[in-house]
């Protein structure tokens, strides 16, 4: 029998219906959209007036700002998760370009503006958690929950790399061609920068916003692996994160073992993943991609 979760004819039922369940009580859409919008203006005002946003770091962070702000604006109202999500991501970016480039006008206004982007997911689990105290009905359940605050968190990590690459511009990037050069990639070094960059941004929409989540972690995994053993050297330099000679393979294992469940798993259901199934849009094909079969019918 077909799954319901797979046909178009559910985007108006019930499983559509059931994102529009999940959205903050307490704290105030406006709240997130005021914050964001003022986080644009201070990328403004750091990039073409004080310019303390470089270069290319003014126009990708007010673009990203920009993309945070009409995700917020116009999608979060209509459906939490996905708006939420896709207003998170390109702030995180831009939040990071400033911080990388000492814009602190900008720095300050993005570190206010989180509160409340922090404050709606947290609202979003403790009504969850309140409603129903881990019985059927709950949206999402004590322990999901738990799993999806550890993918969000690793995965949107990897935008801390990525913006340092691509986003926060020349002088950072030609700090980074420098160091990949002293890996022995010669000319090719500015090549593989951005390559480095495009797959950790990759990393982080797949795995943090949940956008075929199995497919993203395999990836994180393999370039994790390719980075550590090809060019780092941490599993040659023992166990602890913060020893004399460099890092150890600590923080990587434990990244690994994150990604790693999330590819045998998928995403769950705050993601893009478990949106796009439950409103009929993920094609069938790909779904091995975005969850294994159990949750599928989850």
């Amino acid at each position: 029998m077909n799954n319901p979760l797979l046909t178009l004819d559910n985007v108006d039922g019930a499983y559509a219906r059931d994102y529009n369940v999940l959205k903050p009580s307490q704290v105030p859409n406006a709240l997130g959209v005021a914050g964001l919008a003022a986080t644009l203006l201070a990328s403004i005002y750091c990039g073409w007036v004080d310019r303390s946003l470089p270069d290319f770091a003014a126009w990708s962070s007010t673009l990203w700002m920009c993309v945070a702000l009409f995700s917020a604006a116009v999608i979060t109202p209509r459906v939490f998760v996905p708006g939420f999500l896709l207003s998170l991501l390109p702030f995180l970016i831009a939040w990071r370009v400033a911080a990388m480039t000492d814009a602190r006008v900008m720095v300050w206004v993005a570190s206010v503006a989180a509160v409340p982007l922090c404050l709606q997911f947290v609202d979003c689990v403790v009504s969850d958690l309140r409603r129903d105290r881990g019985k059927a009905t709950a949206w999402l359940g004590t322990f999901l929950w738990q799993a999806t605050l550890v993918r969000l968190y690793f995965g949107l990590n990897e935008l801390c790399h990525s913006s340092e690459k691509i986003f926060a511009g020349l002088d950072w990037f030609h700090r980074l061609e420098a160091g990949f050069q002293g890996f022995g990639l010669g000319e090719t070094a500015a090549a593989f920068v951005v390559l480095g960059g495009l797959i950790e941004l990759a990393c982080a929409i797949s795995v943090g916003l949940g956008l075929f989540a199995r497919l993203g972690a395999a990836l994180s995994l393999i370039y994790f692996l390719v980075a550590t053993v090809g060019f780092g050297g941490e599993w040659s330099r023992g166990y602890a994160w913060a020893s004399p000679g460099g890092g150890g393979w600590e923080y990587v294992m434990l990244l690994m073992v994150v990604f790693a469940g999330v590819l045998f798993t998928g995403a769950g259901k705050f993601s893009l993943d478990g949106w796009l199934m439950r409103s009929g849009w993920m094609p069938r094909r790909l779904l091995p991609l975005a969850v294994n079969s159990q949750g599928i019918d989850r």
